[in-house]
This record gives structure tokens, C-alpha cells and sequence, in this order.
């Protein structure tokens, strides 16, 4: 075997030949350590704690690599990418272990960093271990003051890929065996590594715990940036990056910093923030169209519009005998599929008007009742549950005696509330949900979607008879069937009608409004609506008004919201017209909506099957 030449520095002076042994497996590798970790102190390293972080950067490096290559070879094991630190305080050793690339023979003899080294200011030995996909696994030995060796580990465990160095430390170094000395080092020095690191530790139920914490979940996330940011950034360069951010996360950096919580009662804050958001169109509205529902309880029709005027409307026809009088349910389709339900009772529908497949929803069994009872429906939403790539639809059932019937003795045996009930696509059938809920959803066609995996509408309850009935934002989680409840934010009184004001005469109007939950409230006898939007549900501290716009003629409710925060609005004189956000601009549509209930759907054609689905 030849002679190799070891060379982290690429520096003859303090380094020698390797000298080959008797054997292929064994290499052992002359140095003058001693002067280069004299060097190395002097120069590089004056802080002994540096070296937890030089192995963690080079253990993340070794995680980067192999990521990159699955990317190109999908025989790599894919497995999750980890690094893990386990302190042992009877044998006074840290090993620092990742899954990374590993290294291969000529990768130990000829492409050691720096940061190697780092580890002889704490340690008198250090022995790494490594294995380099389908390689060899091998382990180098070293000490400062005698050559590394480096053998073929035939007898040590086996493990698929990675590198675990062990660093025995010297009498004086025993304090990095400790948890909290360890926590402390992380949390100082490797804020910018990206993959998980797992600590040992006696004192935890299953002896793992992710001492990263900024990576446990979004919010801890957002909070660890967060705070660095207010650490380091000058309040005027951190107020033009606030603007920038989502509600949500902006709700959040509020709670670190008390300047930042104050940014949404700062007027010029505000309107950078306002502009911001309307004026960037969300990915939500990516190659989608517009279609317009016109529908009244006998009669449907359905349009593809084109033009900001809608100047050319092509009539998109139903299914053959199929969906005269229905509705949308929801102002989206999902995957190309759009939901149709009739007015109140008859067979709901899911349509792909793309690829032109047609699925007929069963009946369900609360469906089948006594000619001594009368039900209705309201259909609340249509969605994906991503969980279980299914579709399904929730709705809630009213069940009351039939006054008109003769035989009415087993009337009382029905609960007249009804039960709710859930259909899926995968299974074909309706079924109660895990659970119920006690707030009624309004009896309307508008003021529903659906948004990452949850179907949203608006319900009412009241506590007792004496109180006033309040109106609630319901969420529903199509996953795991849990409901969430957000009240609604207050309702800005206009002075004008202050005196005589009724808080039942609110309207308020459920959106979708670039990827944000929106709610547009106005009173009846006013033309001014305000618009909030929600950075995270089941909590009413979170909304945020987004503008008030000023009284606007012939403006009468909105019935839907296009890309760029275009809202269309039924007029007062039963037309329709576009407001525009950014300019609070009004055009006038000529589009008669006498009598008729309008629905503006946002499209995404999709024309792959959809199982479950018959064309």
C-alpha cells in the first residue's frame, strides 16, 4: 500500500508520512501535534468552549451532504437526519453522533478540518468512528502527543451511515458533562443549525430531549427569531420588516417586545402593513379563475368570467339533468371538485366541471324520518382532509314536528335539534362527528370556505333567553373532527346612529381575503364596512382591523373576493359592482341579480381523476 500524506493544513512542517503498517487496515499517522495545538490556541481557538460548536457545525454539514445526495440517489437510506449528545459522567465522556455522509478511509487520511482539532483543548483522547453509505465503517484513535491510527472497525457495531466521535476529557473539562453547561452552549453558539439535536439525559422520561427548542414547533420558532431580531435590529430597521409579516406572526413577535406589540395602534405602522397586504396577491389565487354562481331555488346557472368587467360570461353547463336550483357550498373548489347542494332538502352533488366527473352523495339514515316529522339542512362546508386523502362535506340537521300531519304520537321520540354529520368521499357514506357543538350555523349560502385542512362559517348562540344572541367565527378541523370557536371583534358603534344603535341590526360577512380569514361587518343603516382578519382562531385577541371604509353609496353586502383584494358587492339597486381595495374604487357591473342569490367561486382547474369520483 502506498504512503499517504495527511494534511489539514497543508503544511509539511508539522506533519509526516503516514507510515502503512503490516496490514491494509491499519494506517498510523505521524504529526507534531503539540506545536500546531500551540498554534491553533494561540490563533484560532483562545475560547476552550468553541469546540462543541465546531463538532456541531461539522455534524450538520455531514447531515447538509447527505440530504443533497438523496435529492440525486433514491437508494440512500431515508432516514430522519438527527444529531445526538450523550454525556457520560462515569467514564468522563461526550460523544457527538449524526447520521450525516459519514467519512470513508481516504476521507479520514486526507480531509480533516480545523474544527477536528478544537477537541484536544478539552479532551486527552478522541476516538471517531465512521461509515460512508456502502463503505467500510472505520475508527480513527488519536491523542495530541501520539499518531493517529486508523482502522477497519470490524468489531464495533455497525451502523447503516454517520460519524460518532467520543472525546475523553481531561480532569479539568468535566464541567461539559453537565446538562445545563451543555443547553447553555447550544443555545450560545448554534442558532443557525437547522437539524434537530437530541440530548441524553437521566432526569427525562425517555432520556431524549430536543434541546433546540426554536425547532420544536412554528410558534417557538417565530419567538426564538424573534427575539434575536429585537436583540440586534434598530427599531427603525425592525419596524420595515414587521410590515412585511403575516398577522399571525406579527401577533406573536408582539409578546417579546412591548414596542413591537404596540406597532398595530402605531397609525403609519399600519398603513404600511395595510398596503402591504392588499396589494401582494397570495399564492391561494396561482392559476386560478373566476365563476359565477347565480342560483334561486328553482333555477341555476353557472358562469366563466373573464374581464374585469365580466364583459364575456360563458355559460358552464350543469350535468346532464342534474343540479337545477342549487348552490355552492363554499367560495372555493377544492381540487377542482366544487360541492353542489339544493336550497334546503333533495341529493347534493360533487362536480369537476374540468374533467366533467360526476359523484351522486348518497342519502344518509337521519334522512329516512316519520311522515310526523319535517327537516331541513344547512350545509356548512366542503373540504380535504389531507390526513386520509379524502373528501368530505359537514352539515348540521334540524329536525321539528309536522303540524300538517295527522299522525304526530311519536313526535316526541326525535331530537328536534338534530344531529351534525359528516360525508366521506373514501367511504361513501354520512356519519355523526367524534364530537358535537352547541352553536347554531346561520341558515345562508354565503360566508363559508375552506382554508389548510379546516372549513370555516359563522353561527349563533346565546347563552339564556334574557341575553342577546352573539354571532361566532366555527372552525372545523376535517383531520382529527375538532371544533374551534372564535368570538367575533367589536363592532365599531357610528356616532351618528350611537343613540338609537341595535346590535342585532350587525351584518357581518365571512372571507377569504389573500389566505387570511376576513370578516366584513357594517351596520344596516349604514354604507361603512370594516374589514378585520384573523391571525389565529380561537382567539378573539387576535383579530386586527384591517380598514374602515367610508360610507359608499349604493354598496348594499359582499358576495365574494377575487385575487388582488378585489370585493364584489351587491348594490342597493340589485346590481353588482367591484370595490377595489387599494384605490377604494367602485365600478358598477351590468348584472342583474333581481331575486337571486350570487356566488363567486374561486377555480383552479384540475383535469386528474379523482378516486371515488365517476366521470
Amino acid at each position: 500500500m502506498s504512503a499517504f500524506f495527511y494534511t489539514p493544513y497543508r503544511s509539511d512542517k508539522y506533519y509526516s508520512k503516514a507510515i502503512a503498517m503490516a496490514n491494509d487496515e491499519t494506517l498510523v499517522l505521524k504529526g507534531e501535534m503539540i506545536e500546531v495545538l500551540r498554534l491553533m490556541k494561540k490563533t484560532f481557538y483562545s475560547n476552550e468552549e468553541i469546540f462543541l460548536r465546531e463538532l456541531i457545525n461539522n455534524a450538520s454539514n455531514a447531515l447538509d451532504k447527505i440530504k443533497f445526495e438523496r435529492l440525486m440517489n433514491n437508494s440512500v437510506l431515508n432516514d430522519e437526519l438527527i444529531i445526538t449528545l450523550i454525556p457520560h459522567k462515569v467514564n468522563k465522556t461526550l460523544s457527538i453522533i449524526d447520521n450525516g455522509i459519514g467519512m470513508t478511509k481516504m476521507d479520514l487520511v486526507d480531509h480533516f478540518g480545523i474544527g477536528f482539532y478544537s477537541t484536544y483543548l478539552v479532551a486527552e483522547k478522541v476516538i471517531l468512528t465512521t461509515k460512508h453509505n456502502d463503505h467500510d465503517q472505520y475508527t480513527l484513535e488519536s491523542q495530541p502527543s501520539a499518531p493517529f491510527i486508523v482502522t477497519k472497525d470490524i468489531n464495533s457495531q455497525q451502523v447503516p451511515r454517520g460519524t460518532k466521535i467520543t472525546l475523553f476529557l481531561k480532569d479539568n473539562q468535566w464541567e461539559y458533562l453537565q446538562e445545563t453547561t451543555i443547553k447553555n452552549l447550544i443555545s450560545k453558539h448554534c442558532q443557525l443549525i437547522t437539524h434537530p439535536i437530541y440530548l441524553w439525559s437521566e432526569n427525562n422520561k425517555d432520556h431524549w430531549q430536543l434541546i433546540n427548542i426554536w425547532l420544536r414547533n412554528q410558534e417557538m420558532y417565530d419567538k426564538f427569531v424573534a427575539q434575536k431580531l429585537g436583540n440586534h435590529l434598530p427599531d427603525d430597521l425592525a419596524f420595515s420588516i414587521l410590515f412585511k409579516l403575516p398577522s399571525k406572526s406579527l401577533k406573536r413577535y408582539g409578546c417579546l417586545h412591548k414596542s413591537w406589540a404596540l406597532l398595530l395602534e402605531n397609525s403609519n405602522f399600519m398603513e404600511l402593513f395595510r398596503n402591504n397586504f392588499i396589494s401582494n396577491q397570495h399564492s391561494y389565487y396561482d392559476d386560478t379563475s373566476l365563476l359565477l354562481c347565480l342560483s334561486q331555488p328553482d333555477n341555476s346557472s353557472i358562469f366563466s368570467l373573464s374581464g374585469r368587467s365580466f364583459q364575456n360570461m360563458e355559460k358552464v353547463n350543469w350535468p346532464k339533468g342534474h343540479c337545477s336550483g342549487y348552490f355552492t357550498l363554499g367560495s372555493s373548489s377544492i381540487n377542482g371538485i366544487l360541492c353542489l347542494h339544493p336550497h334546503e332538502l333533495g341529493t347534493m352533488y360533487l362536480w369537476n366541471p374540468s374533467s366533467g366527473e360526476f359523484k351522486i352523495i348518497p342519502p344518509s339514515p337521519s334522512e329516512y324520518i316519520p311522515d310526523s316529522m319535517s327537516r331541513f339542512s344547512t350545509y356548512v362546508g366542503f373540504g380535504y382532509d389531507c390526513t386520509r386523502y379524502d373528501y368530505k362535506v359537514i352539515r348540521k340537521i334540524f329536525v321539528y314536528p309536522n303540524f300538517l300531519s295527522e299522525d304526530t304520537h311519536d313526535a316526541e321520540e326525535w331530537d328536534v335539534d338534530g344531529p351534525w354529520e359528516i360525508y366521506s368521499l373514501r367511504r361513501n357514506s354520512w356519519r355523526k362527528p367524534k364530537s358535537d357543538i352547541y352553536i347554531y350555523p346561520r341558515c345562508e349560502k354565503l360566508n363559508k370556505f375552506y382554508l389548510e385542512g379546516m372549513c370555516h362559517w359563522l353561527g349563533d348562540w346565546r347563552e339564556s333567553y334574557d341575553e342577546p344572541e352573539k354571532t361566532y367565527l366555527v372552525s372545523f378541523d376535517l383531520s382529527n373532527e375538532e371544533w374551534f370557536i372564535t368570538p367575533l371583534p367589536p363592532f365599531d358603534i357610528p356616532l351618528e346612529i350611537y343613540d338609537n344603535f341595535n346590535i342585532k341590526l350587525v351584518e357581518s360577512h365571512l372571507f377569504l381575503l389573500n389566505g387570511s380569514i376576513a370578516l366584513i361587518s357594517n351596520y344596516y343603516k349604514t354604507t361603512t364596512f370594516s374589514i378585520s382578519i384573523l391571525a389565529e382562531i380561537g382567539k378573539k385577541e387576535t383579530w386586527t382591523k384591517l380598514i374602515t371604509l367610508e360610507p359608499l353609496p349604493y354598496l348594499l353586502r359582499p358576495t365574494g373576493i377575487s385575487n388582488m383584494s378585489n370585493i364584489l358587492f351587491r348594490t342597493t339597486d340589485d346590481k353588482l359592482a367591484w370595490l377595489d381595495l387599494r384605490t377604494h374604487l367602485v365600478e358598477k357591473l351590468d348584472i342583474n341579480t333581481h331575486g337571486i342569490i350570487c356566488q363567486l367561486i374561486v377555480y383552479k382547474e384540475n383535469l386528474f381523476p379523482t378516486v371515488g369520483i365517476n366521470s
